[in-house]
Order: C-alpha cells, then sequence, then structure tokens
C-alpha cells in the first residue's frame, strides 16, 4: 500500500528535482543587461517561461499607469519600454489574491576592473551564478518562479489566487510596484524578494535619496586665497552629516535590527568636487541616502538632514551667504512594520519549524519596495534568497 507524499516532501522534491534548470534559468537571465531603465530585454525570456506552463502572464507598461503621468513618472526614461509583468499560478478563480513581488532591475555595474567575470556573464561556479542581479534581485525572481513550479509539480491546492509580480524601476524610483497597485489594489499579502539570507523580515526601515550641492569661486591654484574652495566647503558638510548618521544611529534604534550596528544607515555614496586640477573647485555635490525608522515620518527625516546641513552651514560667512542646496531624489519609502502574531509572520515562522529550523525573525535596513505596499495598508514580508551583502557589489 503507497501513500501520497505530503506537500513539503513533494515540493521539497521539485525544487532537488529542477535545481540544474533554475540556476540554468538563473544565468540566461543575468546575461539580460536590465540596469534600470532597460528591464525590456528581460521581458521575453520572463513572459515566454509562464506561457510555456499554460498560465496566464500580463505586461503592464509603465507608461500608461496613472504614476507614469506624474511628474516623478515623466522624469524615468524609456517608460513606453518598461513594463511590470505579472504571472498567474493558473487562472484566477475569484479567490482573494496574494502577490509575490520581485523586481527584476539592477543597478549599473561599477569597478569592472575589479570583476572575476564578466558582470553579466551569468557565470556558473562551486555551486553558484555570479554576476550582476544574481542576489539583487534575479535571484529572487527565479525563486518565485520555480516555488510556483513546486506547487505545481506537487497539487497543491490554494486557498488564494497567486501571482509573482516581476517589477520594473525598483532600484530607482519605486514607482513600478506603485504602478503594480493600480492594477491589484486589493490583496490579502504581498511576499516582497530580496536577499534576506533566510530570515523572514516583518520590520524595515526606509529611506531617502538626497543630493547637496555647493557653490565656490574659481581662481588659479597659485593664489587659491583669492577663491572660495566648494570642496572643503563640502567636506565640513559632509563630517556634519556623518555626525547626524552617527547620533542617529544611538537614538533611532528597533529591536528586530539589534544585530546590526545602526538601524538608519547614513552613507554618502558619491562625492564630487572641481573640474581642473590647476583651479580651485567652483563646485561640489555629494549624494546618499539616510535612513528612516518604522513610525519615524519622512518629513521628520527630512527636517533633521536640512537642520544638520544648515547649522554646519551658518559657521562659514560664504555659505551664509551662499547656502548650500539640498536635494531629495526620491519620494521616500517609508519604514514600516508588521506585527509579529500577523498570519504572514506565522505562516513563515511555522514552514521554518517544518524545516527543522529555529525561526529566524529580523530586521532589514535596506529600503525596498515593501515600504510602498505597507503605506497602501497590505500586508508583507521581505524573504529572498542571498545574502544583502553581496548585492550592489563587485562579484
Amino acid at each position: 500500500m503507497t501513500t501520497a507524499p505530503t506537500h513539503p516532501t513533494a515540493l521539497a522534491a521539485s525544487v532537488a528535482a529542477r535545481r540544474e534548470e533554475s540556476l540554468e534559468f538563473l544565468s540566461d537571465v543575468v546575461k539580460l543587461e536590465t540596469v534600470s531603465g532597460f528591464e525590456d530585454r528581460a521581458a521575453a525570456a520572463f513572459t515566454s517561461w509562464f506561457e510555456q506552463r499554460g498560465w496566464p502572464v500580463e505586461q503592464q507598461v509603465l507608461a500608461d499607469t496613472s504614476v507614469g503621468a506624474t511628474e516623478r513618472g515623466l522624469a524615468e526614461p524609456r517608460m513606453g519600454e518598461r513594463a511590470n509583468i505579472t504571472g498567474w499560478f493558473g487562472p484566477r478563480t475569484g479567490k482573494p489574491v496574494v502577490t509575490v513581488n520581485a523586481h527584476y532591475d539592477v543597478v549599473p555595474v561599477m569597478y569592472e576592473e575589479n570583476w572575476s567575470d564578466a558582470p553579466f556573464g551569468g557565470v556558473r561556479r562551486d555551486g553558484a551564478v555570479f554576476g550582476r542581479g544574481s542576489v539583487d534581485n534575479k535571484g529572487g525572481c527565479v525563486s518565485a518562479m520555480y516555488a510556483l513550479q513546486a506547487l505545481a509539480d506537487s497539487g497543491v491546492e490554494l486557498a488564494f489566487d497567486l501571482a509573482v509580480e516581476l517589477i520594473a524601476g525598483e532600484e530607482t524610483t519605486g514607482l513600478g510596484t506603485i504602478a503594480s497597485l493600480e492594477a491589484l489594489p486589493e490583496r490579502l499579502a504581498t511576499i516582497v524578494m530580496e536577499p534576506t539570507d533566510g530570515a523572514v523580515v516583518p520590520a524595515n526601515s526606509g529611506v531617502l535619496f538626497f543630493t547637496i550641492e555647493v557653490a565656490g569661486r574659481d581662481v588659479h591654484t597659485s593664489q587659491p586665497w583669492r577663491g572660495e574652495d566648494a570642496l572643503a566647503k563640502l567636506v565640513s558638510l559632509y563630517q556634519a552629516v556623518n555626525a547626524l548618521g552617527a547620533r542617529r544611529a544611538e537614538s533611532h534604534r528597533h529591536p528586530l535590527m539589534d544585530h546590526v550596528p545602526t538601524s538608519v544607515p547614513l552613507v554618502i555614496g558619491v562625492l564630487n568636487g572641481g573640474g581642473w586640477r590647476a583651479a580651485v573647485p567652483a563646485h561640489a555635490s555629494m549624494s546618499g541616502r539616510i535612513g528612516v525608522l518604522p513610525g519615524e515620518s519622512l518629513q521628520e527625516v527630512r527636517d533633521a538632514l536640512t537642520a544638520a546641513v544648515s547649522e554646519a552651514a551658518a559657521g562659514d560667512p560664504w555659505l551664509v551667504e551662499h547656502p548650500p542646496t539640498l536635494r531629495w531624489d526620491n519620494d521616500g519609502s517609508i519604514g514600516w512594520e508588521l506585527p509579529l502574531e500577523n498570519a504572514l509572520v506565522t505562516s513563515f515562522t511555522a514552514a521554518q519549524l517544518a524545516l527543522g529550523e529555529e525561526p529566524l525573525v529580523r530586521g532589514l535596513t535596506a529600503g525596498c519596495d515593501a515600504g510602498v505596499l505597507r503605506g497602501a495598508g497590505i500586508p508583507a514580508v521581505v524573504f529572498g534568497p542571498g545574502d544583502l551583502s553581496r548585492a550592489h557589489s563587485v562579484d
């Protein structure tokens, strides 16, 4: 007498049987250079995957959405070529909807000379796939898709309609997920695929991106006292901004983020100054990000950074007469949290226990599209394969 395999056993069997297939598909899509703005390079590969299984798949062109007509949307490049792709686990039945959200745009390649392999080579080595986007976030895309495949292989029947949303524009503005809410405003929950290294994330810091610019006065470097060094002045602001980050690291803590030094990282990622080595710099700028604690308003964070810059500038007569400009480069992603007793969280911890693992629940300091969903009142957790420290980096 035989018995049908339990769902966990059947699911695991599907994952094992399709390991090679899924890694090869991941390698193929990593080779497609979907730097934000050029997501359409992978659209055919993703849509055909769903079509081959006879599952419904839809494309939502960003230019055709309400958010695409906003000032922020109109400023984004190639909106008529870029689309969200939504693939369904079989035909829709009218049941409530759950989605898995995974972005397929990637950040530009930096320091290519330091890479061991071609950044978009999709090289397979040591059981892993290497290349820009393999961790952030095509590994999440492919894992979500093959999770649907495992459900199909196992004959699982769900109490809800399930879709994978492959999202454009996450790395720049988050407009893709905002647009996805126009197509699917009503949903039970969304799982956001970002690299969490096995942890389920029900609390997430938000993020604001900013640029600070300083004007100076250029003169020949043989007589620097006749000019105003914009770079030197920017460095004083840099120090003030970093001091704000250090203070916030102490005062703005979240209990699910005690495993990291700060819940609200403040980092300057780009610093520029001058234009010619024999001229005192007449312009300097820096761009970075500042974290937002769950429950903290975006305006409070804007005000804190604005005050830090203003206070630092007040001690320099030139900057009093020529104030630095502070520009916000995105609308901001809120910090958010979901109660630990929410069914979406407890279902994940139950799954961890079913695998013989201790439940691992942590907060995340990286801004992501889950903030958009939580802002819309949708239950969300972040969960996905890979180590976040490998994202946006060499190899």
